[in-house]
């Protein structure tokens, strides 16, 4: 008697357990995502080209740009009593980023913690697969999503 009920518990145990195939619950591929339908392309001589115009701004210590297709996200850092201009800071940089790269979606920021995260995404090594270019792409829209708070 004991044994069967044992039986018995364990079988609906792992009968609840076991995970149920369902065909219509397939996980979209990165060649189905329209953010990745062409394989994203990163543009490093635009990045360095952006940093360098932002880093000429009075006040800004340090600055990271990244470009993935026809995005361009800026971080900038600013201390001491320049913050108290940040918002004309950043307008300036904006501004002179959007003269020299007319046909990108420019975001600028100066978030410490998305600082952070976009020096950890420039630092990244492209890959040219494009589940790894896609991955990339969906942090640095992540990131954007944060920028405009």
């Amino acid at each position: 008697m004991r044994v069967t009920l044992m039986m018995l518990s364990l079988l609906v145990l792992l009968t609840g357990c076991t995970q149920q195939s369902n065909p219509q619950t397939k996980a979209k591929s990165a060649a189905e995502d329209p953010l990745c339908n062409p394989t994203p392309v990163r543009h490093f001589q635009l990045e360095q080209r952006a940093k360098k115009i932002t880093e000429k701004v009075d006040g800004i210590d340090r600055a990271v740009a990244v470009r993935i297709d026809d995005e361009l996200d800026v971080a900038i850092q600013v201390s001491n009593f320049n913050r108290l201009r940040l918002q004309k800071i950043e307008k300036e940089v904006s501004q002179q980023l959007k003269a020299a790269f007319p046909e990108a979606s420019i975001h600028v920021t100066s978030d410490k913690k998305l600082i952070d995260e976009l020096q950890k995404l420039s630092k990244k090594t492209w890959s040219t697969k494009q589940e790894d270019a896609c991955k990339q792409k969906k942090q640095l829209k992540q990131i954007e999503n944060q920028m405009r708070g």
